[in-house]
């Protein structure tokens, strides 16, 4: 899979020992008494898929020692049963695979299944790009499993109108930390929108879609910007226990942030208020890692941007803050928010963020639990 990367486009990249690498667990406030937050990858490859490079024991023990409470090898239509995978002898009782499969179909639409047992059959051919997608969908509920729809930016191959057509789509990629062959949350050629724009326009026609940040990682052996290296975006999933069946239910309820490298603090969301904090010092510490890579700007305003984003992509509210909340209205179908850290890199910008799932008020849901804590103001 290659494609030509936008011609503007400039990524940081740092070069690091592995060795030297401190692993990371980072924990949230806005946990309850019977849940926790665990940080986890749900798209990875090996070298079982002719074009990654480390074998699954290896991709997993890089998880293991760098933080993460969960990892999904989802190998191009090949089911790796977890329990084949032999995990380092050290291994943490809090850290699990999730078994599941990239479905690769055709027309260039790849799907997440997640916590199948099987291998789903990726073969459905049609010309309607949402058929294919459906297929992927209903083969992985079949087998017991939770869809994600993967990196619909790369060659443009899904749009907002495809998703909008499948019926009970729940999550999709949001963010994709591949640097080559997929376009991402903020970065796409002419003539196209953002994965955020494509979010915005599904939400604002009533679709009830969660936002996924993940690595599609393919790359160990080899470390720079332009390579697939894992630890460039992941989800922060709230679950009661850190079993693969509770994890996909936490995935497929929304109860997760996505990310690519800021941490948050505190969320709390009903319908009534949405209110976030970010974790300056945890955010900090994630950035040092020499494997996130942000989005470089040649001009921006440093710190920290909270914004609450409503139907059509517009702004609702921000507040240039660590902290910040917002009153949903009664004509707010659906509110998200999205944080921005913004730090300078040589002459420009560098910009990091995080993706807190949208309340919606307008019935296509249950209402929305609060997760606790006591309420922030800005």
């Amino acid at each position: 899979m290659h494609m030509k990367m936008k011609a503007n486009r400039e990524m940081r990249c740092k070069f690091v020992s592995l060795a030297g690498a401190c692993a990371l667990l980072f924990s949230m406030a806005t946990a309850s008494a019977d849940t926790q937050w665990y940080k986890g990858n749900t798209h990875a490859h090996t070298v079982l898929c002719g074009h990654a490079d480390s074998s699954p024991e290896a991709v997993a023990k890089w998880y293991h020692d760098h933080g993460y409470q969960f990892l999904i090898l989802s190998e191009h239509n090949i089911f790796i049963d977890p329990e084949s995978v032999e995990l380092p002898e050290d291994r943490r009782e809090d850290f699990i695979l999730i078994p599941g499969e990239e479905i690769t179909g055709h027309k260039h639409v790849h799907s997440t299944a997640v916590n199948v047992h099987r291998l789903i059959d990726w073969t459905f051919e049609s010309e309607v790009v949402s058929e294919i997608i459906q297929d992927h969908l209903d083969r992985t509920r079949d087998a017991g499993g939770e869809h994600i729809l993967n990196h619909p930016t790369y060659r443009y191959a899904v749009t907002s109108e495809d998703m909008k057509q499948v019926s009970g789509l729940r999550l999709f990629e949001l963010h994709n930390g591949h640097p080559n062959t997929v376009q991402h949350a903020h970065e796409v050629d002419s003539g196209f929108v953002t994965t955020e724009d494509m979010w915005d326009d599904m939400l604002t026609s009533g679709v009830a879609v969660y936002g996924v940040s993940s690595d599609d990682t393919h790359t160990l052996k080899e470390w720079n910007c332009e390579a697939s290296n894992p630890g460039r975006g992941w989800v922060m999933v709230r679950s009661p226990e850190l079993t693969a069946d509770s994890i996909t239910e936490a995935l497929r309820s929304g109860e997760f942030y996505a990310t690519n490298g800021v941490v948050l603090s505190r969320i709390n969301r009903t319908e009534e208020v949405f209110q976030v904090e970010v974790d300056e010092k945890a955010t900090l510490e994630a950035l040092e890692s020499p494997y996130v890579i942000g989005y470089r700007r040649s001009e921006a305003s440093g710190g920290t941007l909270i914004e609450f984003v409503g139907p059509g992509g517009r702004v609702l509210k921000h507040v240039h803050a660590r902290r910040g909340s917002y009153a949903i209205q009664a004509d707010d179908a659906y509110v998200r928010c999205r944080v921005t850290f913004t730090r300078r890199a040589g002459a420009g910008y560098e910009q990091f963020f995080a993706w807190a799932q949208p309340v919606f008020t307008d019935g296509r849901l249950e209402p929305v639990p609060s997760t606790g804590g006591a309420p922030i103001g800005d």
